[in-house]
C-alpha cells in the first residue's frame, strides 16, 4: 500500500491521506445505524450532511411518473452543447426567471454541471489563477475549500466577521468597510483577491443578504476588479419568518431579492450567481448546478472546460419535463417551506429550552448553534470530543465546526431537513435529555 500511494502525484497523495470531510466515516456508520420507532429504537440520527429528506417522497413520485408516461428522446444517447441542452436550459431558465430570479434569463446566460461542486470548481477553474485567494465569510462551508482548491489552487480566506453569535447582527456580517481591511491585509502579502463569495441563504447560518447590502457588495468588487459570486442554492428554501412562534427573533424588516437583478442593473463582468437542484428539490444525487453570468468570455471558457462536468442527458431530460409541470412546482414550493418552518421551529425550541444560543436562520436547511458552554477544553480537541460525545451519548450526529472558518470553539451546525420530522422530535429529546444531564 505504502509504495501505491508514494507513487502518487503531491496532489493524490495528500487526497489519499485526508478524508474531504472530518466527519463522513462517523456519518457512514450513522447511516447503517439509521433510528426506527420499531426497528431499531436505539438508532442514530445524521443531522450532518446537507440533504431535504422532508420532499423526497414528492420528487421520487414525480420523477418516477415522468418516466414511466414519456418516451425518453433520441437526444439523450447523443452529445449535447457543452452548457447542456438548449431545450432543458430554455426550460430551467424559464423556472429561474418566474421563481427564483425574478427578472429575465435567457439560455445563453446559463450553464449546467453536474451539481454545485462541479459548478464551483469549474468557475474558479475559469476566474482564478493558482494562489488567487477566494475570501468567504466565516462560518462558511466546508467544502468550498475544496472545491475551489483542490483543481483551481485557489486559497480560502475566512474573514471574521463576529465572535459570540449575538454579535452577528440584523446588518449582514460582510460590510465594505470589512472588505478593505481584508484587500489590504492580503495586498500586503502580495496575494490577490479575486473572489468575494457569499452564500444568501448561507450555509451554516442560515442568514440573507438584503438588495440593499448586496447591490454595496457587488459595487465594491465592480470598482476593484474583484469578481463576486453569490451561490443561491437554498434560494426557495425559506423559513417562514413570520410564524407566531418565531417572529420573535426576527424583529426588523429586511427586503430580499435575488443577485440576479442586482447583476442586470450593472451588467457587469465580474458577478456571477450559482444554483442548484439538489437543496430546494431534494435531488442531490441527480447531480445538477446552474452557473449564471452575463460576462461571454466567462460562459464560454466555462463551456470549454465542462466537458468532464455535463449532466447526464437523461438527468437533464427528466428535470426539464418536471419544470415545465408549474403547478406541480408552485404546491411544492409552499409545502416545502412549511416542512422546512415547522422542522425549524421543533428544533429552536428545543435550544431555547436549554439555552443553547443560536442564529435565527431566514432559510436552508441549518441551524448554527453555540454548544461552547459544555466544552470542558475550549480547543479543537474539546469541539470535537463534545461532537462525539453527543453522538456517542444520544445518536444524534451534528456537523462538527471544524471546517467552517469560525475562530471560536463549540460551534455546530444542525441540519433539521436530514430525517422526518417524526424522528427529529426523538432526536431533539434525545439529545437535550443528555445535554441537561451534564449540567446535573
Amino acid at each position: 500500500m505504502h509504495n501505491i500511494i508514494s507513487s502518487l502525484s503531491n496532489r493524490g497523495n495528500k487526497l489519499a491521506s485526508n478524508p474531504a470531510r472530518i466527519d463522513f466515516e462517523i456519518f457512514m456508520e450513522a447511516v447503517q445505524n439509521l433510528y426506527s420507532p420499531q426497528e431499531n429504537p436505539d438508532g442514530a440520527f445524521p443531522l450532518n450532511i446537507a440533504e431535504n429528506q422532508l420532499m423526497t417522497s414528492e420528487i421520487r413520485e414525480k420523477l418516477s411518473t415522468i418516466i414511466k408516461k414519456n418516451e425518453i428522446p433520441e437526444w439523450t444517447l447523443k452529445y449535447t452543447d457543452l452548457l447542456g441542452n438548449i431545450d432543458v436550459r430554455k426550460t430551467v431558465a424559464n423556472f429561474m426567471e418566474q421563481y427564483l430570479c425574478k427578472v429575465p434569463i435567457a439560455p445563453d446566460i446559463i450553464g449546467l454541471s453536474a451539481g454545485a461542486s462541479a459548478i464551483i470548481e469549474v468557475s474558479s477553474f475559469v476566474i482564478a489563477n493558482p494562489g488567487d485567494v477566494v475570501v468567504i465569510p466565516a462560518p462558511s462551508y466546508t467544502m468550498y475549500t475544496n472545491d475551489m482548491g483542490i483543481k483551481s489552487g485557489m486559497e480560502r480566506y475566512d474573514l471574521q466577521t463576529h465572535h459570540n453569535l449575538e454579535d452577528y447582527g440584523s446588518e449582514a456580517p460582510v460590510t465594505t468597510a470589512l472588505l478593505d481591511i481584508t484587500l489590504n491585509e492580503l495586498n500586503n502579502q502580495g496575494k490577490v483577491f479575486k473572489i468575494l463569495l457569499i452564500t444568501s441563504p448561507d450555509n451554516p447560518t442560515g442568514g440573507r443578504y438584503t438588495e440593499k447590502e448586496l447591490r454595496a457588495l457587488a459595487q465594491w468588487c465592480i470598482q476593484r476588479n474583484v469578481h463576486m459570486v453569490v451561490n443561491e442554492i437554498y434560494g426557495l428554501s425559506l423559513i417562514d419568518i413570520r410564524d407566531e412562534k418565531l417572529k420573535a427573533d426576527y424583529p426588523a424588516e429586511r427586503s430580499y431579492t435575488s443577485f440576479a437583478k442586482i447583476m442586470h442593473e450593472l451588467n457587469s463582468d465580474f458577478l456571477h450567481l450559482w444554483y442548484a437542484f439538489s437543496k430546494d428539490f431534494s435531488m442531490s444525487g441527480l447531480r445538477v448546478g446552474v452557473v449564471h453570468s452575463l460576462n461571454k468570455d466567462f460562459m464560454n471558457g466555462f463551456a470549454n472546460a465542462n466537458v468532464p462536468h455535463l449532466v447526464s442527458n437523461i438527468t437533464q431530460w427528466a428535470l426539464g419535463e418536471l419544470l415545465k409541470d408549474t403547478h406541480f412546482i408552485d404546491a411544492y414550493i409552499l409545502e416545502n417551506q412549511q416542512r422546512l418552518t415547522k422542522s425549524f421551529t421543533l428544533l429552536v425550541t428545543h435550544l431555547k429550552e436549554n439555552e443553547i444560543p443560536y442564529i435565527p436562520s431566514e432559510g436552508s436547511f441549518f441551524v448554527w448553534a453555540d454548544f461552547s458552554k459544555y466544552l470542558v477544553e475550549d480547543t479543537d480537541k474539546g469541539q470535537e470530543q463534545l461532537w462525539l460525545e453527543i453522538y456517542r451519548n444520544s445518536g444524534v450526529l451534528l456537523t462538527p465546526g471544524e471546517g467552517f472558518g469560525h475562530q471560536k470553539k463549540g460551534l455546530f451546525r444542525i441540519v433539521f431537513t436530514a430525517i422526518p420530522f417524526a424522528h427529529l422530535q426523538v432526536a431533539m429529546e434525545r439529545m437535550t435529555t443528555y445535554l441537561a444531564g451534564r449540567n446535573d
